[in-house]
């Protein structure tokens, strides 16, 4: 009977819990127009299920439990999401725009921040881009529940041409407070706008130049199979 040393054990153990982990994750897909986006569905307890919007080019997500309070000492909430796009064939990535918000209320000293980070990368390339976000003031106003918003874009440039990209979300909540204050933020929309457009067809003399050389190069071939000489058997 072969036995194996403690680490090796445990090495091992670690990589069939690994394993199982995988077995038992599913996968959710949410199909548009013209791409389709898949996720584990292990992100649904933070941020749950996630929606198409009526227009077919945006998934959405509406969590309901993201969020810091503080009374005190800073308490922060981070938020990573993981997402897989996929663009059908026939479309091109033509850029992504995304948006979160939600609302805070401050009081007595409380204070309040909201932080993203979403990168793109191409699988296929590796070509990756990388756009944080933070608010353009400071959360200050006070004695009712505000509003906020973190909105970014990306173009399709630098990623080389993707079908399918790999979308990171990586972002927190953070809430303080002085002795006697509060502070309270949460997150209720997170939402990724798909652009895509037809991929580029060849114009008409374009095919007619295909044609051609295929023309040539069939009429070389049968050109070169005639010349070839024959052996003489006598």
């Amino acid at each position: 009977m072969l036995s194996l040393p403690k680490a090796s054990k445990a090495i091992l153990a670690l990589g069939l819990l690994s394993l199982a982990s995988v077995a038992q994750a599913a996968i959710i897909e949410i199909n548009a127009d013209h791409f389709s986006v898949t996720y584990d569905d292990a992100q649904v307890g933070p941020y749950k299920q996630g929606l198409l919007s009526g227009s077919q080019d945006t998934v959405y997500f509406q969590p309901n439990t993201l969020s810091a309070l503080s009374s005190g000492s800073q308490a922060g909430t981070p938020a990573p999401l993981l997402l897989t796009l996929t663009i059908d064939p026939g479309y091109t990535f033509a850029g992504l725009s995304f948006t979160e918000r939600g609302d805070y209320f401050l009081l007595g000293g409380g204070a309040v921040n909201a932080t993203a980070s979403v990168q793109l990368l191409n699988p296929a390339t590796l070509d990756a881009a990388v756009l944080n976000l933070a608010p353009g003031s400071p959360f200050a106003q006070t004695l009712a529940s505000t509003a906020w918003e973190l909105t970014g874009s990306f173009s399709p440039l630098g990623l080389g041409a993707p079908q399918t990209l790999l979308i990171s979300l990586d972002n927190a909540l953070f809430a303080s407070a002085a002795t006697g204050g509060l502070g309270f933020i949460q997150k209720t929309y997170a939402g990724f706008q798909v652009m895509t457009q037809p991929a580029a067809v060849p114009e008409p003399s374009s095919w007619a130049l295909i044609l051609i050389g295929l023309m040539a190069a069939m009429f070389a071939g049968m050109g070169r199979r005639r010349s070839v000489p024959v052996c003489d058997l006598r």
